[in-house]
């Protein structure tokens, strides 16, 4: 019994430890293959990018290269970008710090907020920063200016602003973040998996049950005595008459 409630328990620590890796769990928005930037500044820009995604729904990324290898700028953007994200609604900024060249790819309705003329102002304002951090900063604000105007029926594509009436059109819906509830529900789906799981391991071995009667572990008529002997090894038996008594006159 002991032996199973242990069991239960590194089962449900186990499930625990998935909720909790789960939930926290962020995806990464900033991509730096040239290793321009520390690890806190890009768990910084990362939150930038996720409050924006969480409010506009658009992936809005931003990676760093050493050049592109054997694919063409457009290629190595279009395919980081499906690398990082699923969401059909967003752009990536490819800055290629080799050759000190720029490549974008858009998805979705991404191009509705993001113009040729939005997307150079953006990696201007990278330019125009002493630092990696501060420059992809500057970007991830002016993408949120843009979206925020997208929402709010100011101007997009910098050229014609959208009516009041009309002002989500191309706007994807809000996402909601996971809730804290699920949590201790997930908590306790493990708990409930793992305690059917070691139940249904040790129902196992209870096919076999003490008996009283040590007849029912044999084979009926295997233990019959047909004859008996007593043999003695490596004995000597020596034989001497008993001497009789004299009788005394």
């Amino acid at each position: 019994m002991t032996k199973k409630i242990f069991a239960i328990i590194i089962a449900a620590l186990i499930c625990a430890s998935f909720v909790f890796s789960a939930s926290a769990y962020t995806q990464q928005y900033v991509i730096d293959y040239a290793d321009k930037l520390s690890s806190s500044e890009i768990e910084e820009l990362d939150s930038f990018a996720e409050k924006i995604e969480a409010a506009y729904g658009v992936t809005v990324l931003f990676c760093i290269t050493e050049g592109t290898g054997d694919v063409t700028a457009a290629e190595f953007a279009s395919g980081t970008y499906s690398d990082y994200t699923d969401n059909e609604n967003g752009l990536i900024i490819v800055h290629d710090d080799w050759n000190k060249a720029y490549s974008v790819f858009t998805s979705g309705n991404a191009d509705e907020y993001f113009s040729d003329a939005a997307i150079d102002s953006m990696t201007d304002a990278y330019d125009t920063d002493d630092s990696y951090y501060g420059g992809i900063y500057a970007c991830y604000e002016l993408a949120e200016e843009y979206l925020e105007n997208g929402y709010s029926g100011g101007y997009v594509n910098d050229s014609e602003p959208l009516n009041n009436g009309t002002d989500t059109i191309g706007a994807s819906e809000e996402k909601d973040g996971v809730s804290i509830i699920w949590l201790p529900v997930s908590l306790l789906i493990g708990l409930l998996v793992g305690f059917l799981i070691i139940n249904s391991i040790a129902s196992k071995n209870k096919s076999v049950h003490m008996q009283k009667n040590a007849t029912v572990y044999t084979r009926p008529g295997s233990m019959v005595i047909t004859g008996s002997a007593d043999n003695f090894l490596y004995s000597n038996v020596e034989k001497k008459e008993k001497p009789k008594q004299q009788n005394k006159n």
